[in-house]
């Protein structure tokens, strides 16, 4: 469903807690609209199952439903005010986020048809590009997804300074020893993930993750699974602190992954709820995004390279599924990278 702005802003009113007709006709939002235009609105939203209603008459009030959270797209301009409102409280650990993840459809119908069909596209490439082809691409993939995944982080390498690095070995001027490291970290996993598809491609297992997490990990921080709290930069979620419970919610996380048909969602779900789970002292994001390309890897699939997006379009994405529960801003960046790659890539 394509939301109007109005839309988005009833939701993101719904989002902290319910509300009937006329409170939200209340807010100065809506004040300039009857409440006849935003029942309508919500009678819509009801339709497309993101919102719900309970009770009768006066005693009427509108919620958002699980699936709608985890399905709805917000704007970049509803986001930024919903995350930069003052006086929010502390989001505490979501148990059962990842068991709404497993029984829900994350993706439509046209949506997986569209990811299919570039799957398709990607593959047929595959099969018919010389070895010296493939060689190549793979490199410049690697390159490309080792440079923006790192820039996430907020390294100043550029991508010329990083094709430089990865394909000759010679560090860029005026960079830290660690931005450095970051690059090179990056290569190691993707390398690791290539020479061991068979790890991405049936069974994950926690242990794999670990492995993955360390070769990101090494030279800049420990690895393996935290025993400390962690804070959030910007954000007012709350990660779990206690051990047992991330190595138990890394196994369930691991369940649901391989428990999904669609290799997409398996992408999405680990690109997401690693950063989300925050198992690890650092390098959660970024073991998240090599994750999720290394289960599409292992499928001869497209690649997220995340050349093309815009480094607040995907922190407010990560944020959002933080604070929120919202998933569509993650699956957007997911759906415009499997067309980039589609386009960009001669594999």
């Amino acid at each position: 469903m394509n939301l109007t702005t109005r839309q988005q802003q009833i939701i993101a009113a719904l989002l902290t807690g319910s509300a009937s007709l006329a409170e939200l006709h209340s807010l100065s939002l809506f004040q300039e609209v009857t409440e006849r235009t935003l029942q309508r609105d919500l009678g819509e939203l009801q339709e497309a199952g993101i919102v719900e209603r309970s009770g009768e008459a006066r005693a009427t009030n509108y919620l958002v439903t699980p699936r709608g959270v985890i399905g709805v797209t917000l704007s970049e301009q509803t986001l930024e005010s919903l995350l930069a409102a003052e006086n929010r409280q502390t989001i505490p650990y979501d148990f059962a986020r990842l068991e709404l993840l497993q029984k829900s459809s994350l993706f439509s119908e046209p949506e997986e048809r569209q990811l299919q069909q570039l799957h398709d596209v990607f593959q047929a490439k595959l099969l018919s590009a010389p070895p010296d082809i493939i060689r190549r691409e793979r490199e410049r993939i690697t390159i490309e997804l080792s440079w923006k995944s790192s820039q996430f982080e907020g390294n100043t390498y550029s991508l010329l300074e990083t094709e430089t690095l990865i394909k000759e070995g010679i560090e860029a001027r005026g960079k830290t020893k660690e931005e450095t490291q970051m690059i090179l970290n990056h290569k190691h996993a993707l390398d690791f993930s290539a020479e061991h598809a068979d790890l991405f491609r049936e069974k994950l297992s926690v242990q794999t993750v670990i492995e993955l997490h360390h070769h990101l990990a090494e030279g800049l921080f420990d690895s393996g699974i935290r025993e400390r709290g962690v804070g959030i930069t910007g954000s007012v979620y709350q990660p779990l602190t206690n051990k047992f419970k991330l190595e138990e919610e890394l196994r369930n996380l691991c369940k649901v992954i391989n428990s999904k048909e669609s290799i997409f969602e398996k992408a999405l779900v680990a690109m997401t709820y690693v950063s989300y789970l925050q198992a690890f002292n650092d390098g959660n994001k970024r073991t998240g995004r090599i994750l999720a390309n290394a289960i599409l890897f292992a499928h001869d699939s497209f690649p997220l390279s995340l050349r093309a997006v815009n480094v607040t379009t995907y922190k407010l994405a990560i944020l959002a599924f933080y604070e929120l529960g919202i998933l569509g801003n993650a699956k957007q960046v997911l759906l415009e990278q499997a067309k980039f790659a589609a386009q960009n890539y001669a594999i």
